[in-house]
């Protein structure tokens, strides 16, 4: 009611409460009553009525103003924070291995790019490839194809498969030794980062001329040979005989394996040769040589002799291969009598382009239970 008075600028009798008396008026027309004094009245509380309205218009305009604020800042806030965990999600899916999963068979893998993609490693690799394992990859998946790359100098070996991974000029690398802390960071500072994924086991197998007889050597023997501290085979039960070491060069995995830290004390009479080929052709043709390697390569071989190997400082020795040399001793490889086995592994760069969808593609499929088959009759132990 006070703000249709307010409306209609009219002024309330105190005596009878007529509300209809124009502003002027001096005595109310419906009682007669003198205004004079109820003007004043009246007219207060028009102006407390006008006051009160605006007093609450105000509010209300304050309050819809701080409404629409708010919601604009929430809005803006909630934009943000699912902007921002939207990229957290891409970056953790690029930077993690979600990617990589156990699928039965080598077609049932997912992303798999179309092209031929470079990639390089460690030499003794070549048993997967030889097994078939990449001819059934492009069978499942057309127009996806494996080239390997050896570096422009030097020999193809772990250290320089990974700075060509890093300097992108493979899509990944296959790898024997785990990544460095050196390698981790070489990768940080250029805006990508590596993983390595395990895809296989496989054990050190020594190896010497057909018509060495000895029963056996333990690891730090054979650390001794390598470092030129044993240098005769007598020295080890054998013939008297000098001890000729052939090696892939510390640029490969194998010297780094088996002397750890101490691979710069190799002594200066190893010989080195270019891959396992070359290794297995110079010691079937050399009275008193050795070398060792991978089992992949080795499995098999027939020109010469394989050697059990004992843990250090003990004779109790442990054939690596069983039936005539044609499988793996996986029983004791599983159970760690056999003293010397080790780990392989895909050089994934994480660098949300092509290159690491190759690389996941791959080891997905090499994972997978039909992968798996390909990396056992390769001549490695299995993870699956």
């Amino acid at each position: 009611m006070d703000n249709q008075e307010f409306q209609k600028e009219t002024i309330v009798c105190g005596r009878c409460g007529y509300d209809k008396n124009p502003l002027g008026a001096t005595h109310c027309r419906k009682c007669s009553h003198s205004l004079t004094a109820s003007a004043s009245v009246g007219y207060r509380r028009i102006a407390r009525s006008t006051r009160f309205v605006g007093v609450l218009s105000l509010l209300a305009m304050m309050l819809l103003f701080l409404g629409v604020v708010s919601y604009y800042f929430w809005q803006t806030v909630k934009l943000s924070t699912t902007t921002s965990n939207l990229d957290s999600s891409s970056t953790n899916s690029l930077n993690s291995s979600s990617d990589i999963q156990l699928y039965n068979s080598i077609k049932e893998v997912p992303n798999v790019p179309e092209g031929t993609f470079s990639y390089g490693g460690a030499v003794l690799f070549a048993s997967i490839t030889g097994s078939g394992a990449h001819k059934a990859m492009t069978g499942f998946h057309p127009n996806f194809y494996l080239v390997y790359t050896e570096p422009r100098s030097g020999k193809p070996g772990n250290s320089r498969s990974l700075t060509m991974l890093l300097n992108g000029e493979i899509s990944f690398a296959q790898i024997a030794l785990p990544l460095t802390d050196t390698e981790y960071s070489k990768a940080k500072e250029r805006g990508f980062t590596l993983e390595q994924v395990p895809v296989a086991i496989d054990a050190i197998i020594v190896f010497t001329h057909p018509d060495l007889s000895i029963p056996g050597l333990s690891v730090d023997q054979l650390q001794d040979i390598y470092k030129g501290k044993i240098t005769n085979w007598k020295q080890v039960g054998g013939p008297n005989l000098p001890i000729i070491p052939f090696a892939r060069p510390k640029v490969a995995t194998l010297l780094h394996v088996l002397l750890g830290p101490e691979v710069d004390q190799v002594s200066p009479k190893v010989q080195y040769i270019r891959d396992y080929t070359d290794a297995i052709r110079k010691v079937a043709s050399t009275p008193g040589a050795i070398s060792f390697g991978g089992s992949g390569p080795l499995i098999g071989q027939k020109s010469v002799r394989f050697i059990p190997l004992a843990k250090t400082d003990t004779k109790e020795y442990v054939q690596p291969f069983i039936d005539d040399g044609k499988q793996l001793n996986a029983t004791a490889f599983r159970d760690g009598t056999y003293p010397m086995i080790r780990r392989l592994f895909i050089a994934i760069r994480r660098d949300g382009k092509i290159d690491e969808q190759v690389g996941v593609a791959y080891t997905n499929m090499l994972l997978s239970k039909e992968g798996q088959q390909f990396v056992e009759k390769a001549g490695f132990l299995p993870l699956r």
